[in-house]
């Protein structure tokens, strides 16, 4: 599954590098965001479903030259049961590390790639996640100038887990509206986003999901 994964990851990354090499010079830009979220995580194995929750904060950074996006995100958190049927842990630490490359190939759509790390931490045990994610997003003015929303989905190309039920299909989506006074450049987003993972067997999944607040600067 990796390997099938990776020819299909470097196949869009040749994609977007070949619109992005059509694109005029221009002057790189850098963009800084912090995130303020609340999380819930709900995990089904089959013989255990456990419903976490808890507040965590993140950032992202990402450059852009000439058409070209290179970028990576941080997020962190520390969830609490929400209710737990067949067992559970007091607390659990999340932690997601991201790195992508990619660019814009039209003005309203934006492509991205690159692995994701991300981990559940126990007193006694993690479970890791690594999976390889394209993504898309689109943008749509809503008062030309200053506000403007967006949907973003994305597909794990491949993944690894380890669990003994092994990782099936991954896949989310996000989508939410970005507040941007005129010409300033900070920015204000309140979004929304959902990560599902089937865990390899016929019922087994687990869900992310996330209300998030975040604000932003571009430099120059």
């Amino acid at each position: 599954m990796m390997k099938g994964g990776l020819r299909a990851l470097a196949g869009t990354c040749a994609l977007v590098l070949a619109a992005s090499a059509a694109s005029a010079q221009r002057r790189p830009t850098i963009s800084l965001r912090a995130d303020a979220f609340m999380m819930w995580v709900h995990s089904d194995t089959g013989l255990a479903r456990t419903s976490l929750r808890g507040p965590g904060f993140g950032g992202e950074g990402r450059i852009g030259v000439n058409g070209l996006l290179f970028g990576l995100g941080l997020m962190q958190g520390q969830l609490k049961p929400g209710g737990v049927t067949g067992g559970g842990a007091s607390h659990v630490d999340l932690v997601q590390g991201t790195v992508f490359v990619g660019g814009r190939l039209l003005p309203w759509l934006e492509m991205t790639a690159g692995p994701v790390v991300r981990a559940y931490v126990t007193d006694s045990t993690t479970e890791r996640w690594v999976f390889w994610q394209a993504r898309a997003r689109v943008d749509a003015p809503i008062v030309v100038g200053q506000l403007a929303s967006y949907l973003e989905v994305w597909r794990a190309l491949a993944s690894e887990v380890n669990l003994p039920t092994g990782a099936g299909r991954i896949q989310g989506g996000e989508a939410g509206v970005v507040f941007q006074p005129p010409q300033q450049r900070i920015w204000l987003r309140l979004s929304y986003r959902m990560d599902d993972a089937l865990l390899g067997g016929p019922s087994g999944n687990e869900t992310l999901e996330a209300i998030t607040l975040s604000g932003g600067i571009v430099i120059p």
